[in-house]
């Protein structure tokens, strides 16, 4: 019999629970679910169960949303800390940039690597991921049926690409229709799969990144997400570099050309919009971008880990919560542990606003739980009350580095990692026992991937060896450039 025929009942240490306004913590607690949704929380049950699961000395948690992750996107491409060209302003995605003419940078199997992803966000406690504008392909979904995550899906698009040409010149490759082809197919793509899985799969449109996207490709992006019913993510205000390309292109910062195109709005979920005006890398001082996020109602996507590694942060978590914007939190690439970008998110606002009580612990985790199912238009998950979908996440607070407990909401976000995920339920299914996926078969995960990314990176040799190939990513430096072209 399933875990989702079932009436279960969780008894923990701490429940997180949702009181209709806000979480709050009950002590010694239990949680009821049957099927996919939940039927009780509190202090006791008195009713018939089919099985009991014991989390004494646990937490019990919502499941975790991540609004922005890139599953396709392969460990070994991402693990590039510690270098990359001085004149991309500390950005990490150009440096994987493949040369111009080359048949791309780094690749390992793609069904392997989504499969890695996906396993590794869920098994730190994610149940629901935004996968922006990957493969969004056969093998992708099949990943999400197999592991039974909650998922928003869809292939991207964009009207240009970027390329590095062979004496190192970053440069935009326009194709405006091949633009609109992909909006085409994104399209298709959601009305066919769009409640695959039980309901588990929902489409969104992905334009890819505001440098690369005309403003027409927008417009209709919008115009066919009112139709879809969709939400709509895009890449924005994410380096420099790109930041002052748009405003050579349009005299604009990239959030106003995203308000003057019509499309930042309540729909738009805006993934990084660390750029902005006011920030203190821009030379744009100023307050107009932020007031426009909070008077349109978008949502920003933060993702510390990978800025954090390349000398880059959000100025600040709590200056956009204080000026009324919907931030959630998302893990982007490798390594995907949601709870980890939590205490980073946090700990970076209070040391770039000097103050301790920045972005606090309960804060972050309305990010990372409401905040996230606000901006999806969910009322059924990042909460546990009667009615909400049965994603439950349990945390093992009985270990040696988590110590005494006094606040549990502010012991997961201090002391703990996705390493101290015991169980995941999604939809009523457990997918995460006793720590370990009950569907995949991690060794010969690891073994698979690891054995990807090898051949990957001897396909391509590394950026200190000599003779680079057409295929390889941009070396550390512009001046060591003519170093490494064959």
């Amino acid at each position: 019999m399933r875990d989702c025929d079932l009436r279960t009942v969780i008894e923990g240490s701490y429940i997180v629970a949702y009181d209709g306004k806000d979480h709050r913590t009950i002590e010694n607690g239990v949680v009821v679910y049957e099927g996919n949704e939940v039927k009780y929380v509190g202090r006791q049950y008195s009713g018939a169960v089919d099985r009991r699961v014991d989390a004494k000395g646990k937490l019990v948690i919502p499941g975790l949303i991540s609004m922005h992750t890139h599953a396709s996107i392969p460990a070994c491409e991402r693990l590039l800390p510690d270098s990359g060209r001085r004149d991309f302003f500390g950005s990490g995605v150009f440096n994987c940039v493949p040369v111009s003419g080359s048949l791309g940078g780094l690749d390992e199997e793609p069904a392997v690597g989504a499969k890695f992803a996906i396993a590794d966000a869920v098994r730190h406690g994610c149940t629901t991921l935004v996968e922006i504008g990957g493969i969004g392909n056969d093998h992708l979904l099949s990943m999400v049926g197999e592991i039974g995550v909650r998922a928003y899906v869809g292939p991207g698009f964009r009207s240009a690409k970027w390329s590095v040409t062979r004496d190192g010149k970053f440069e935009y490759v326009w194709d405006e229709e091949n633009g609109f082809k992909g909006l085409e197919q994104a399209v298709s793509f959601i009305q066919k799969n769009q409640g695959a899985y039980g309901g588990r799969i929902l489409g969104m449109l992905y334009p890819m990144q505001v440098d690369t996207c005309s403003a027409d490709l927008l417009r209709k992006t919008k115009e066919e997400a009112k139709r879809l019913g969709a939400k709509i993510q895009i890449h924005a205000a994410q380096n420099l570099f790109e930041f002052h390309e748009i405003l050579r292109r349009y005299k604009k910062t990239p959030v106003r050309f995203l308000a003057d195109v019509g499309i930042l709005d309540e729909n738009l979920i805006i993934a990084h919009c660390i750029f902005i005006s006011g920030h203190s890398w821009t030379a744009y001082p100023e307050d107009s971008d932020i007031r426009l996020l909070a008077e349109t109602g978008a949502t920003v996507a933060h993702c510390p880990l990978v800025y954090a590694r390349r000398g880059i942060r959000l100025e600040s978590f709590q200056r956009y919560l204080n000026a009324g914007v919907n931030v959630t939190i998302g893990m982007d690439t490798y390594p995907r542990d949601i709870i980890s970008e939590m205490r980073l998110a946090s700990l970076i606002s209070k040391v770039i606003d000097q103050d301790y009580a920045a972005a606090s612990s309960a804060e972050v985790f309305r990010s990372a739980t409401v905040r996230a199912a606000e901006a999806l238009n969910r009322t059924d998950i990042g909460r546990i009350c009667i009615g909400s979908k049965a994603d439950i996440v349990i945390v093992d607070f009985d270990r040696l580095h988590i110590g005494p407990v006094i606040d549990p909401v502010r012991t997961l976000i201090n002391c703990a990692t996705g390493q101290d995920v015991d169980t995941v339920i999604i939809d009523g299914e457990t997918v995460v026992e006793d720590g370990h996926m009950i569907k995949v078969d991690e060794e010969a995960l690891m073994r698979d991937v690891s054995q990807a990314a090898r051949r990957a990176w001897d396909d391509v040799p590394r950026w200190h060896w000599a003779g680079l190939k057409a295929t390889q990513i941009c070396p550390p430096s512009f001046e060591e450039w003519s170093d490494f072209v064959a």
